[in-house]
């Protein structure tokens, strides 16, 4: 009995100190940290079809059709079976693929998650924040400085 009322306590403290955590969402938009993993943004101007997002993906989220030509057709993605542990940003030599900030994706039925090459270009940065630029500092230790801007649409 005594555990059960030092608990209380600690909730009430907690309770009625004043310090808000919960966020109106969506009227007052979460802070996101750097670091944060969200949706696939992917350009195809970028992409050099190499396949080793596919290839390093832990559980397949990643499919790639290529015709006999070695032709990148299609590029799959499926939101929600990936477990954005972010190893298709890292391995990718010409950073086509990146992790935005973005959390906001919905849908009915998980046919709804399975994103095309036109959807993933079409993911809008969150708060118009560019991750690549946020993450930087911890980017240079495995990407190398390249030229020119980076353009994802």
């Amino acid at each position: 009995m005594i555990g059960i009322l030092k608990g209380l306590a600690t909730t009430m403290k907690h309770a009625l100190d004043g310090n808000t955590i919960t966020v109106e969402y969506p009227k007052d938009a979460p802070d996101v940290e750097d670091r944060f993993r969200g949706v696939h943004k992917w350009s195809e101007q970028r992409c050099i079809w190499c396949r080793q997002c596919e290839k390093v993906c832990p559980n397949d989220t990643i499919q790639i059709v290529m015709d006999e030509d070695r032709n990148g057709e299609q590029y799959n993605l499926h939101i929600g079976q990936c477990i954005y542990c972010r190893l298709c940003e890292e391995v990718c030599p010409t950073e086509a693929i990146v992790l935005t900030e973005n959390f906001e994706f919905v849908g009915d039925t998980k046919d709804d998650l399975a994103y095309a090459k036109e959807e993933l270009k079409n993911v809008p940065w969150y708060e118009k924040t560019d991750p690549v630029a946020a993450r930087e500092p911890d980017r240079e230790a495995w990407v190398g400085e390249g030229d020119g801007e980076i353009d994802y649409q």
